[in-house]
């Protein structure tokens, strides 16, 4: 082998090394890209190739097979996150007014009503939340609206403005969530937070009135209430006494009713077996009750009508 050829050899084997070891470094570089953390309220999702295979991988420090071989997703699943319903959160950070058509709903008696409320919700599956929706967050938003006009139109609006906020609330946390687990969007709902409700501000002062109205209904059936409490005990004893009364004179009057029957039969069987003796006896008894209560005037049945007369007591 000639001189030149030795030299061409020589240099293509250096070539060789110097690429090798540039491929060396370069995969080295690759394989250290896989290697990332996970917090500690979160989770990682490892796919490759497009399937998932750990949808749950724990906090710590991994690895996995970089892109575009594998991909790596991290999710929080213990932070609660939030959905404005009736308003937007990036409006009000920049100080711009609500636009009412966001938060204005109709009622089971066709009134208006607008309502500010939070959803409080959390990724309950990973591996759901990133590949079984687009925009999960907006599109809980939008169920969460949807959801709220539903229960708002099977309440009236006293009812929404006073003891029905706590079934506004119930009725739309349930619905909302039976909705994410059709859908199987890997979300939970944790709470609603109902931050007001209130009529519209162009009818507040009519809605005032109703209220004040209302009131003063409620006061004035407090104060019958309290009045007929009053009222109705005295008049129920007052009855009672009358009643118990009119009883006692009622039985005392047959009382004596059947004793005189009694003494009335007893007069007429004896009568029967001695009329004239008997009709003495009743005339001089009769004489006996009647004449001490009267004043009496004795005659001289021989003198003079004109004579003055002795008045005996």
């Amino acid at each position: 082998m000639s001189a030149v050829s030795r030299r061409a050899v020589i240099a293509a084997f250096k070539g060789w090394r110097a690429y090798s070891a540039l491929g060396a470094i370069a995969l080295a570089l690759y394989l250290s890209a896989g290697i990332y953390a996970v917090p500690a309220n979160s989770v990682g999702v490892v796919s490759g190739f497009g399937a998932i295979i750990d949808g749950a991988v724990p906090s710590g420090v991994h690895w996995w097979w970089p892109s575009p071989i594998g991909r790596v997703d991290i999710v929080e699943v213990k932070r609660t996150f939030i959905a404005p319903v009736g308003y937007r959160l990036a409006d009000e950070a920049v100080g711009m007014p609500n636009n009412v058509t966001f938060s204005r709903w109709f009622t089971g008696d066709t009134n208006i009503v607008q309502i500010r409320a939070r959803v409080n919700y959390r990724i309950s599956r990973p591996a759901r939340f990133l590949f079984g929706s687009e925009q999960p967050g907006a599109l809980l938003r939008e169920l969460a609206g949807s959801t709220f006009t539903e229960a708002t139109s099977r309440l009236p609006v006293d009812e929404l403005l006073t003891t029905g906020r706590l079934e506004l609330t119930t009725r739309v946390k349930d619905r909302l969530q039976k909705t994410l687990d059709e859908w199987d969007m890997g979300l939970e709902v944790l709470s609603i937070d109902l931050e007001s409700i209130d009529p519209p501000r162009e009818v507040v002062a009519a809605f005032q009135d109703v209220q004040n109205s209302r009131s003063d209904y409620e006061r004035l059936i407090s104060q019958a209430q309290t009045y007929a409490n009053g009222i109705l005990p005295v008049a129920r004893g007052e009855a009672d006494r009358i009643t118990n009364e009119a009883l006692a004179f009622r039985d005392r009057r047959l009382s004596e009713a059947k004793s005189n029957a009694v003494r009335f039969t007893e007069l007429a069987e004896e009568h029967r077996r001695s009329p004239a003796l008997l009709e003495q006896r009743l005339y001089l008894e009769t004489m006996e009750r009647v004449l001490p209560r009267v004043r009496r005037y004795v005659l001289d049945p021989g003198s003079d009508a004109s004579l003055p007369v002795r008045i005996i007591e």
